[in-house]
Order: structure tokens, then C-alpha cells, then sequence
């Protein structure tokens, strides 16, 4: 199974090229589908830190264009060829800048995106009240004149706060993932999970493919992107689409007494 799946990724790369930046997996060992230093685990850090150090150590399967985020594939079989473990995942960019154009203090030293450590510079400010020093443009300066002048009666902080929320858009503050795991015991072995909320889960009563899951992404994230029509219009979208269907699997036993997925 483990050579499906791997064909079933180089598809899923080959179909939305147009949307991947770099890829980055490979068969890391004869029961092992991932990437080289794999790591796992969930951070329980600011999102923003979470998703530039997974980047940075090329923690994931696909680099999407226009900072649109990333997508992880990590799979594990037995000696057996059974599936043991599955991750796929969508992490989106956390942030844009309305603009046009100690931990926060070391996010601000090890970054290597610049609107990010602007970001965490901005942050830094305001969590240790140094408002004499930023967010600060010409434009701070002139709200605060002008609310002198008019009278405003909302403090400094009140105004420094309102320029951060109108500079930055948080776009998303965590991850999609759908997590299977065939040990498990205290919850369902496949479920939809966003970030780091153990306790709402969704369970889910069958394992996806890789290109299902990125189609998924796909038409949700890219719906207004000028490629979206090309690609689903082509002479083997439509085949490659119904052929990784069929790798999907149901998961057996499967009892559940309230809401959960059931995938197509």
C-alpha cells in the first residue's frame, strides 16, 4: 500500500503543480512516507512561531504559492504493510499587514520572514507597554495629535492597540489535520482535529487519499484563483479525481452515537 500512496502524493503534486511552490517527500524508510527530520507533536506556542519554525525546518510535504500555507503527509505502516499511523495536514499563512507594502524578543531575533518579525516586534511593544516606540509611523503620531485636538478621551494604550488591530489581519490562528492512529483508545482512530483542541474532535469513519485531501484544500483556499477553472477542466482531473477515490478505506469497527464524518 505504502507504493499506492506515495503515487497517489506525486499525482496530487503533478495535478496542482500550478499551486505547489516546492515539494518536499519522500519514502523515508520501507514503512515510512515523509519527509527528512520528521517531527511530531502540536505546538502550544503562539501560531504565528509555530507555523514560521515548521517552514523553517521543512516540516511539511507541499509549499503552496502566494503565501497560501503548507500541506503535511506523514504515513507509517507495520512490517505487515497495515497502515499504523496517518497525518495529513493544512497549516495557512497566519497573517497579512493591512498596509500596504522573554519569547516574542527571540521571535523577533530568529525570524526570517519580515512581515512576521515586524509583527513580532509590534507585539513586543505592546505586551511591554513601550508605546513611546511603536507601532510607530507618522501616522500614530498624527491620531494622537488629532485626538488631542477633538478631545478623544481614550488613552495612549487605547490608541496603540487600535493601530495594531488595524495594521495586521489575522488571518488564521491554527491548523487543520485529519490524525489517524490504529492503537488508540481513548478517542476514535480517524478524526478531524483544528489546532490544538483535544477535546472537539470529529470523527471520521474512513481513511482519505493524499490528492482528496489537498482537492479539499484546493477548491476551499485557491476558489479565486485564475488556475482553479484550468484544473478541474482538464482531460484527466476528473479520472485522477475518481481513481484516488477508490484508495480511500472505510475504518472497521466503527461505532459512534453522535455527529462525525462520512467521506464520499
Amino acid at each position: 500500500m505504502i507504493d499506492s500512496i506515495l503515487s497517489d502524493i506525486e499525482l496530487t503534486k503533478n495535478t496542482f503543480r500550478k499551486l505547489i511552490v516546492t515539494s518536499n517527500y519522500k519514502k523515508t524508510s520501507d514503512t515510512t512516507i515523509g519527509w527528512d527530520k520528521y517531527t511530531s507533536g502540536i505546538f502550544k506556542n503562539l501560531y504565528a512561531k509555530e507555523y514560521e519554525s515548521l517552514i523553517r525546518n521543512r516540516q511539511y510535504s507541499f509549499l503552496l504559492k502566494d503565501d497560501l500555507g503548507f500541506v503535511q503527509f506523514f504515513y507509517e505502516w507495520n512490517k505487515n504493510d497495515v497502515l499504523e499511523k496517518m497525518k495529513m495536514a493544512y497549516y495557512p499563512y497566519p497573517l497579512k499587514v493591512k498596509d500596504e507594502i522573554g519569547n516574542i524578543e527571540t521571535y523577533i531575533d530568529d525570524s526570517d520572514d519580515l512581515v512576521l518579525e515586524e509583527y513580532y516586534y509590534d507585539l513586543w511593544n505592546i505586551l511591554n507597554h513601550n508605546f513611546e516606540l511603536n507601532v510607530d509611523d507618522e501616522n500614530l503620531e498624527k491620531a494622537l495629535i488629532e485626538a488631542i485636538r477633538v478631545g478623544n478621551t481614550e488613552s495612549k494604550e487605547q490608541l496603540i492597540l487600535g493601530k495594531f488591530e488595524n495594521k495586521y489581519e489575522f488571518t488564521n490562528s491554527s491548523h487543520f489535520r485529519i490524525d489517524y492512529d490504529s492503537k488508540v483508545v481513548s478517542h476514535h482512530k480517524t478524526e478531524i482535529q483544528v489546532g490544538a483542541i483535544n477535546n472537539l474532535r470529529l470523527p471520521l469513519n474512513k481513511i482519505i487519499s493524499p490528492f482528496m485531501f489537498f482537492d479539499f484544500i484546493f477548491k476551499n483556499i485557491f476558489k479565486k484563483d485564475k488556475d482553479l477553472k484550468k484544473i478541474i477542466s482538464s482531460n484527466n482531473y476528473l479520472t485522477n479525481y475518481n481513481n484516488s477515490k477508490k484508495l480511500s478505506f472505510e475504518i472497521n469497527p466503527f461505532d459512534e452515537l453522535n455527529i462525525y464524518v462520512s467521506h464520499i
